[in-house]
């Protein structure tokens, strides 16, 4: 009895001290207790980052006078405008999305025939080229797109948009008036507006007043910033506002320019973006302090100048810097996981609308870069062009801005 005592007596002692062991081994392992203080845990890795980048590119206006008419005339009423943009198409097609702005009715040969200057009508075969060239959207909200008349509006609508080429600043309806142009680029929704101050003194049906987006000489901003609203309500990251103001061949915004890009930031628009004027203007970056003490900033580009025409040989224009222009090229950037949206950087080429066989769209870089034959240029020629080019780059840069990299970069907007 005594042995069963003392046998039973030690296992106890073996079981006390196994369990003992277990004991003390889980309590000081790694394992992770669920009384554990949150300030011992692992942290928890913040996502990683899912930055989007986009480029667009916008050039200035489009409208062929008589010489290129004549020079892209086939016979049999065919028209070939893609020798114009062949050389400059590679700058255009390098974009994610590329904008220009068509300053002529596209409203067929029925409607009037082909006209240049003072009334344009240009074959639909100019807005095959330019998409050809890789443009994808025409704005256009201008004092030229009704040369037609309402009719003749809606018909150049239904023909450029025949060739999926879309566009802003003009409608059909009044319900596609009122629903903001909002286009998803790499996962960065912009949304684009444009307002012309003037239609040449075309009259617009009663009850079809949302047809062009006109503001006369804008004596009001209201209806601009109740749009950049609604815009912005509806999904957009950023806001480009495309408007047709200022006087011709001056190489300076007005004073009232000036206070309309302002009013216009504050209200919301990233980057503004002016045609009409047919010479370069300066850029600039503009920073508005609100009311609350914070800050609005954006890109302003004051007119982009003439993309392909003959204006320069016009009777009665001024100056020959009608010839140039500049391809902005605008990249973007957005964080998908905050929903934050910026301009990265901007860059532009300056072009000349060159006339030798044909009006052909050519970046000053690559003429200053080559033999002057390679253009059919005299060395005279090309010194000329020089000259006009760091003229150009003078007035582009008056307001200090440069086509790199500054201090303002990235634009973002609380």
């Amino acid at each position: 009895m005594r042995r069963i005592y003392l046998i039973g007596l030690v296992l106890l002692i073996i079981a006390v001290f196994i369990g003992g062991i277990y004991a003390i081994t889980y309590f000081t392992s790694e394992k992770e207790s669920p009384y554990q203080s949150p300030d011992d845990r692992e942290p928890v890795a913040p996502p990683a980052p899912d930055i989007r980048t986009a480029t667009i590119v916008s050039a200035g206006t489009t409208y062929p006078h008589r010489p290129q008419l004549e020079q892209a005339h086939l016979g049999g009423g065919k028209y070939d405008f893609n020798p114009s943009f062949e050389i400059i198409a590679p700058l255009i097609q390098e974009a994610d999305l590329a904008i220009a702005t068509l300053e002529t009715a596209q409203a067929g040969a029925e409607n009037g025939g082909y006209t240049s200057y003072p009334l344009f009508n240009s074959p639909i075969e100019l807005s095959e080229a330019l998409k050809g060239a890789g443009f994808d959207i025409f704005n256009t909200a201008n004092n030229h797109i009704m040369d037609r008349g309402y009719t003749g509006l809606m018909d150049t609508l239904d023909n450029v948009r025949a060739l999926g080429i879309k566009t802003f600043g003009t409608a059909k309806s009044k319900e596609e008036r009122d629903t903001p142009f909002i286009e998803d680029i790499n996962g960065i929704k912009v949304g684009f507006i444009s307002y012309t101050y003037d239609i040449n003194g075309v009259t617009i049906p009663a009850g079809h007043e949302y047809a062009i987006n006109y503001i006369k000489d804008f004596h009001t901003l209201d209806p601009i910033i109740a749009d950049i609203k609604k815009t912005r309500s509806a999904g957009a990251d950023l806001i480009a506002l495309y408007l047709h103001m200022g006087e011709e061949y001056l190489h300076e915004p007005t004073p009232y320019q000036k206070e309309m890009v302002r009013e216009l930031t504050a209200s919301g628009a990233d980057m503004i973006i002016g045609t009409h004027s047919h010479v370069p203007q300066p850029l600039e970056w503009v920073s508005v302090e609100l009311p609350d003490g914070s800050v609005r900033k954006s890109l302003v580009i004051y007119t982009l100048g003439n993309f392909c025409t003959n204006q320069h040989l016009t009777t009665g224009v001024p100056t020959d810097l009608t010839r140039y222009g500049i391809l902005a090229q605008i990249e973007l950037g957005k964080d998908m996981n905050s929903g934050e949206a910026w301009i990265e950087d901007v860059n532009y080429e300056v072009y000349i609308c060159h006339i030798d066989w044909r009006h052909r769209v050519i970046p000053v870089s690559f003429i200053l870069s080559s033999p002057p034959e390679k253009y059919h240029h005299s060395a005279e020629r090309v010194q000329t062009i020089k000259s006009q080019y760091e003229t150009v780059l003078e007035i582009l840069e008056k307001y200090g801005f440069t086509d790199s990299k500054s201090d303002f970069l990235p634009l973002k907007n609380s």
